[in-house]
Parts: C-alpha cells; structure tokens; sequence
C-alpha cells in the first residue's frame, strides 16, 4: 500500500536561526490563512532562501551578534572593523601584545586603543579602532581584534507588571526582535537566569520577544538585552520570499498575452529593485 501524505500540519516548522523574517510575517503579507498549511514548509523555505540571498547581496554573514576573530594588517593606526554595529571589544592584541582600552577623552599618547561611538539607529555604519602608541609597520595580519558586532537593544528597562500575568514585550523600536542577550534587575545589575519552563523567582523565560517572569518578582524593574532586525531588512525579506513565492505561477515565462487585448510583463531580475533600494544602506564596501 502507498502511504498518503498527512494531512497534519500542526508541527512546527523548523526556521533558520539566520532568517530575517518568519513563516507568520510571510503568510500575513501574502494574505494566507494563519492555520498551519500544506505550504508552509516551501513558505518556510523561501524565507530562508531570501534571507540568505540578502546577506549575500549585503556582503555580510549575518546580523544579529555574534562573536568575531577579526586579524588586521598594522600598516595603520586607525583600522576599520568588518562587521557592524560593534557592541564590545574584548581583546586587542599587537605584535602578540596585549593592547589595553584608553578612556574616551584620555591620555592618547599612552599606548592603547579606542573605539569610535557607532550610530544609535540603523543601518550604522563601520566603525572604526584607533591605536595609540604603536609604530605602523607593513607586517600582515599582526593585530587581532576579539570582538561582539550585531545589531542589538541593550539595557531597555521596564517594569514587571504587578497584576497577572507577569510578562513583559521587547519594545523593539527599530525592528522584530530576533535574539534573547539576557535580563538583568534593574537596580542591582543582577543577571536572572533563562529556564525554559515555568520561570521561579530570579528567572526568566522568552519566546518570540514575550518575555516571562515569576510571580514573585512582579514590580520588579528589569533591563531587558536582544538582538533585533532592522525593520527595512526584515520588510525585504518578506517582500522577497513573497516575490518568490507567486514566481511560480509563472516559471520561464516573461510576458503573456490576455486575449490580445493586453500584456503582463514579469520581472525576472533576481533581486526587484524596489528590494534592493532597502537593502543598499546596509552593504558592506570594500575599504
């Protein structure tokens, strides 16, 4: 006997940590029910494929933060890092040397380096480390760079509410929130601890930008840190996927003839230009 397929589709379908946008936001714009569905794997999978498509189109591996090894030729006292927007250096080193931080306004003559302020919002731009007390030399790949780059909320605090349930939404003001970075109380800087079951006191548990606390520290104020995705690339993932999605309907074909009376043209350009008009401020150039 030859199996059917199922007709269940309530099990989720698995996204990539790498996506830009989800499987909801797509079905939403292209006007689908939300119910699970036979297309949501292929929905899921072009969300994939457009997100992965940006980046490349965007000359970047990724968005959300993460750590970096970073080697730089010391032929420069200013070296430009490739990822954006830098949220911390954790080590520089020079020659093999240890490198230390210099306080913004300091002493610059003492040997040291400091990191230029990155933009506020979005897209940002690179940013750049300056070394002081260092001798340029045309030696490769001498400095290392160990840092954090990712676009991220930090320190946004709020208030647990008092009355049940005690949950809290990311603000996220410039786009979804895609990554948890960790809560901490307000007032002491002590971290909670992320469960992924029912949260007691001093804990916390977060699912799609929700997050969850116990009873026992409602009022409390907590400052909540995530990574996010800029709101115009998430739109053109979605506007890709969908773009996509409806191609099909119309594989190898350019135009087509409505009974001679009128002609729909297709566009068959990988990227429309509509797209890449979002994505264009957030390319990564060659430097």
């Amino acid at each position: 006997m030859i199996a059917l397929p199922s007709s269940d589709f309530s099990a989720p379908v698995p996204m990539s940590p790498y996506d830009l946008t989800n499987l909801a936001a797509l079905k939403a714009w292209l006007g689908l029910p939300a119910a699970p569905s036979a297309s949501d794997a292929t929905l899921a999978a072009l969300v994939t494929a457009a997100s992965r498509a940006i980046l490349a189109a965007l000359s970047r591996p990724g968005l959300l933060p993460q750590d970096y090894a970073e080697l730089c030729d010391g032929d420069r006292r200013a070296l430009t890092l490739r990822h954006w927007p830098v949220l911390q250096v954790r080590s520089v080193t020079w020659n093999g040397a240890a490198v230390p931080q210099l306080a913004a306004g300091g002493v610059t003559a003492a040997f040291g380096y400091m990191l230029r302020p990155g933009d506020l919002a979005p897209p940002g731009a690179p940013q750049a480390l300056d070394l002081f007390g260092v001798q340029p030399s045309h030696r490769r790949a001498n400095v290392v760079v160990d840092y954090q780059a990712g676009y991220a909320v930090v320190g946004e605090t709020q208030a647990i509410p008092a009355a049940a349930p005690p949950t809290l939404a990311a603000l996220a003001p410039y786009g979804p929130w895609a990554s948890d970075l960790g809560v901490t109380y307000a007032e002491s800087a002590g971290p909670l601890a992320a469960v992924t079951g029912a949260p007691e006191a001093g804990q916390y548990a977060v699912a799609d930008g929700v997050y969850s606390f116990a009873a026992a520290d409602a009022g409390a104020s907590v400052s909540l840190s995530y990574g996010y995705v800029p709101q115009d690339l998430a739109q053109a993932a979605l506007e890709l996927a969908a773009e996509r999605f409806r191609a099909a309907d119309h594989i190898g074909v350019r135009s087509k003839s409505l009974g001679g009376q009128e002609t729909i043209a297709f566009d068959s350009a990988p990227i429309s230009a509509p797209v890449l008009a979002l994505l264009q401020p957030y390319r990564r150039v060659a430097v």
